[in-house]
């Protein structure tokens, strides 16, 4: 088993809560084309914070098999590192697969400048690197692999997010029932739309507690073996924190559940300024 897409799934639990507070009754949901903030309402405040981690649990075919670590960096500027350590757990361990993820978000644009991947997959070691540059409209991909680099170009919309920066955008909108998000994504060396529905409420017992929680219909755009078969979905709780608190998504490949197994609060909120 591959790490990475169960690492882009783990990222839907961020690398920590987010809440768009005093929302939730300000804004409309959003229509085609992305998401609308009700007229007059103020940039969202960002519980979200250096120090912030969450650690959680993932299950590949109903078998604990990894465990990931998601925390905030210390910031550059506006950039704030958002970092993701993933490895083989339980029965999975006579496979060593570690990853090392970060992906660079713009706190003044609220978007990701691009990611960096360091794995070890079985004995395959390699580097992935992604840059956005907005302006022009191309994401640049660098894949480091037995000494030997490969890059490449692509289009990309200006709006465009890798998975980690829409989930954390995602994060920030208002959980209002019925409401629908859309984010141009880019992961790999293409381009899809992720849409996200407001479902409903739901109670879920994890190793970390008991949470009542706002359930989220959400449609990827990966590929081949990693095309889903179905929805996935996300579950965030209801309170201030607004805490990611499970994942679950089934490929072609198989099931992946990733659940939340321990969280430590940042610093005090942060207002993101647009």
């Amino acid at each position: 088993m591959r790490l990475a897409p169960t690492l882009a799934l783990a990222t839907w639990l961020g690398a920590c809560p987010w809440r768009a507070l005093g929302a939730d009754t300000a804004a409309e949901p959003a229509g085609e084309g992305g998401p609308v903030m009700a007229e007059g309402a103020a940039a969202p405040l960002v519980p979200f914070a250096p120090g912030e981690q969450i650690d959680v649990v993932i299950d590949y075919l109903h078998v604990r098999s990894g465990q990931a670590r998601f925390m905030v960096g210390r910031p550059e500027g506006a950039v704030w590192p958002v970092i993701c350590q993933a490895r083989t757990d339980g029965i999975a361990t006579v496979l060593d697969i570690r990853e090392h993820y970060v992906t660079y978000w713009d706190a003044e644009a609220r978007r990701s400048r691009g990611s960096d991947l360091n794995a070890i997959e079985v004995g395959d070691r390699h580097t992935d690197r992604a840059r956005f540059d907005r302006e022009n409209g191309k994401a640049t991909v660098q894949v480091i692999r037995k000494g030997r680099l490969h890059e490449s170009t692509h289009d990309v919309p200006p709006d465009v997010h890798d998975l980690a920066s829409a989930l954390l955008e995602l994060r920030m909108m208002p959980m209002v029932q019925g409401a629908r998000y859309d984010f141009p994504v880019f992961s790999g060396t293409d381009t899809f739309m992720l849409q996200a529905v407001v479902e409903g409420e739901e109670t879920l017992d994890t190793p970390a507690g008991r949470f009542e929680t706002t359930r989220v219909k959400v449609q990827l755009g990966f590929k081949e073996k990693f095309h889903s078969k179905r929805d996935s979905y996300v579950w965030l709780s209801k309170d201030a924190r607004r805490i990611p608190v499970r994942m679950s998504a089934e490929f072609a490949i198989g099931s992946v559940v990733v659940t939340l197994s321990g969280y430590r609060p940042g610093g005090q909120l942060a207002a993101s300024n647009r």
